[in-house]
């Protein structure tokens, strides 16, 4: 995000408790909100000043603002990092890194964090690397999962592309373990309870009502999962924000978000 505070405050106008503002290690050069959902997280992420493990965030961030990184959970970066190798990818040695947690009763704690990456375009639209969480209990806390909007997971990751098959191939090599099947448009993979969703320009373009299709590799939107979508469009509505509802889908603008579509569907509706 080019302005962390005006990110923030755009994504509590959404629905969504973000934990407090927190500082990277130095090498890192990056701040940070996350929003804690019960098995996944979505990350608010600034550069406050240059540095090589920040390289590619800026230079997502001097193309546009919105989704930039994808993170694979991994219970092992170095391990990650040999899967990747076995599998014909140049993924990074692991990295090491941490940030201050203080709770609102005043407890100090630190998460830490050990990922790996994959090169500059493995993967089109996005950064893809592996996140090995070292301190879940310092990361998923109580006071930051409950979402006024009732969000619970990330659902879905979609991609327009100009060739999505072909960006399918990418996607699939580079998240073992994933399966992939014809869909409209494009292609689908599925990894874990997970969907990415590689869609040609036109059918993202009706999907989400956008004014015209886009003209190169982008990942347009987050779709999560909500316990109760009344409850969650009730919060949008009381941050001022007039969601697109078509079906179970609904929808709340790129412009409202910080580049992001961001979507939201019930707990229980069928995975497509």
């Amino acid at each position: 995000m080019r302005d962390l505070d005006r990110a923030a405050a755009a994504y509590r106008r959404l629905g969504f408790t973000l934990s407090p503002r927190a500082l990277h290690s130095q090498h890192m050069g990056t701040a940070n909100h996350t929003i804690m959902l019960q098995r996944d997280y979505f990350e608010l992420l600034t550069v406050l000043a240059p540095t090589p493990a920040n390289a590619k965030w800026r230079q997502a961030l001097a193309q546009r603002e919105g989704l930039a990184g994808f993170a694979a959970a991994t219970p092992n970066a170095p391990a990650a990092a040999a899967a990747w190798r076995s599998a014909g990818l140049a993924a990074s040695d692991s990295l090491a890194f941490s940030r201050a947690v203080e709770r609102a009763d005043g407890e100090l704690m630190e998460a830490r964090f050990e990922v790996v990456t994959l090169p500059e375009q493995t993967v089109p639209a996005m950064a893809l690397f592996a996140c090995a969480q070292l301190t879940r209990d310092a990361v998923w806390l109580p006071e930051l999962m409950t979402h006024p909007n009732t969000a619970r997971a990330i659902r879905k990751l979609t991609i327009a592309a100009p060739d999505p098959l072909l960006a399918a191939d990418s996607w699939s090599r580079a998240l073992p373990g994933s399966t992939r099947w014809a869909a409209p448009g494009g292609a689908q993979i599925r990894i874990g309870q997970h969907l990415v969703d590689l869609l040609d320009a036109p059918m993202a373009a009706r999907r989400f009502g956008l004014a015209k299709p886009v003209e190169r590799a982008t990942a347009l939107a987050i779709e999560f999962e909500v316990a109760d979508v009344e409850a969650c469009r009730k919060a949008l509505r009381q941050g001022a924000l007039s969601p697109r509802i078509e079906g179970d889908l609904t929808a709340v603008a790129a412009a409202d978000a910080c580049g992001v579509i961001i979507a939201f569907r019930q707990t229980g509706a069928a995975l497509a």
